[in-house]
């Protein structure tokens, strides 16, 4: 089984029930980035809606089985209420209806209104035990709050106790309306704030509440696996680093799982090297252009791996994780 974690729908539907946007805001894309991303969007969209469409570019990667999460754009971290619940659970019971549709090529993951989070709460449990979707999806970040914020406490352990996956991918980056230029919340802003996300977890203590939480990380973690020695450098000289945890951040690493969306052979090597191959899941961010539409082929680049480590990372590691 070739198996991708990271792929996304879009549900018209639960969009329609969301008041339109200021448009007087200003952009945080450049006038040359926002609008090319407005064709982009168009040329993707009955990729991202139309799920035989998605079954055909599964084909032609290679690929027998696809992880369903939101695009992040429809995360609608803003709503309050009903409201919010309403969204999130109409994304929700699509998602079940097109894994109901075709049982043999997509797996369900949910999406939580975590501005509440015990409505959050609710909702996967009803995702997980109703709708039967293995797994979850959340932002970055909440209104501004990372997620090793003990607020978010509840949830976790609900993930936990659920034993479902919790996909965290990147949205309303830090630092965006810094960058503006060259598609650099993309570019640079989701890899950083995937990062701040994972280390406020490891900070906080999350995983120490927890053993056993299931976290994956998109895009290879950002840069996480990158600058872990610093993190647990700072954790030996600032005390405030060391408030929750007693172990060096360093060995938290290996709590994680990471897509391998890294762009590069020597990148993803090194990141298999670190946390090693049973902690990398195929992905691709279909459809999307900084996605990996040749996963396999970005896999086979990789040298030293064995025969047995391709194989866990192409899709035995995802059939432990979602408990296929």
């Amino acid at each position: 089984m070739k198996i991708d974690v990271h792929s996304h729908i879009e549900v018209p539907d639960a969009a329609a029930l969301v008041p339109p946007m200021d448009e007087a805001a200003p952009s945080l894309l450049s006038a040359e980035s926002a609008a090319y991303q407005k064709t982009h969007n168009a040329a993707i969209r009955e990729q991202i809606r139309n799920p035989e469409r998605k079954i055909a570019d599964m084909k032609a990667m290679g690929l027998d089985l696809s992880v369903l999460s939101i695009t992040p754009g429809q995360f609608f971290y803003h709503l309050d209420g009903a409201l919010a619940v309403q969204v999130a659970r109409t994304q929700n019971d699509r998602i079940a209806e097109v894994v109901g549709q075709y049982p043999q090529k997509f797996i369900g993951a949910a999406t939580v209104p975590l501005q509440n989070v015990e409505a959050a709460v609710a909702e996967l449990e009803r995702s997980v035990v109703e709708l039967k979707l293995q797994g979850v999806e959340i932002g970055s970040n909440v209104r501004g709050r990372y997620l090793g914020d003990p607020i978010f406490l509840p949830f976790f352990e609900k993930a936990s106790a659920l034993d479902v996956p919790v996909f965290i991918h990147p949205c309303n980056v830090a630092g965006a309306e810094k960058m503006t230029d060259f598609y650099f919340p993309n570019l640079i802003g989701n890899p950083l704030d995937t990062t701040i996300s994972a280390a406020s977890l490891i900070l906080f203590g999350v995983f120490d509440r927890f053993p056993g939480l299931k976290i994956v990380l998109a895009h290879a973690g950002g840069h996480l696996p990158y600058i872990i020695g610093r993190i647990a450098h700072g954790w030996k000289v600032r005390p405030e680093c060391r408030k929750a945890i007693q172990r060096s951040p360093a060995e938290y690493l290996g709590e994680f799982y990471f897509d391998t969306i890294a762009h590069g052979p020597e990148a993803l090597k090194f990141l298999i090297s670190r946390v090693g191959a049973a902690r990398v899941l195929l992905g691709t961010d279909h459809p999307y252009d900084m996605g990996d539409m040749d996963p396999l082929g970005s896999l086979g680049a990789v040298t030293g791996l064995s025969p047995k480590e391709r194989e866990m990372v192409a899709g035995g590691n995802a059939v432990s994780l979602l408990n296929r």
